[in-house]
């Protein structure tokens, strides 16, 4: 993927997050936003966003969780 599309990744997990943050609390936000990348997101958008966010860049606290309920 390019640098484009990663940074698509990004933006759209922490959309979806910023989304989902009527669930209340940020374990429930993660948990959603984990639930919605699961389903939706092929697995090489996943692991793209998982290796992207192992470099400890842009993702909101409520994605980066749900990258490590999904790992």
């Amino acid at each position: 993927m390019t640098a484009a599309q990663t940074d698509h990744l990004v933006k759209m997990a922490n959309q979806i997050a910023l989304n989902m943050g009527a669930w209340g609390d940020e374990e429930a936000v993660a948990q959603q936003v984990a639930d919605h990348i699961r389903r939706f997101w092929t697995p090489d958008m996943q692991s793209q966003l998982a290796r992207h966010a192992a470099s400890g860049d842009a993702l909101s606290p409520a994605a980066s969780k749900a990258l490590r309920l999904l790992s």
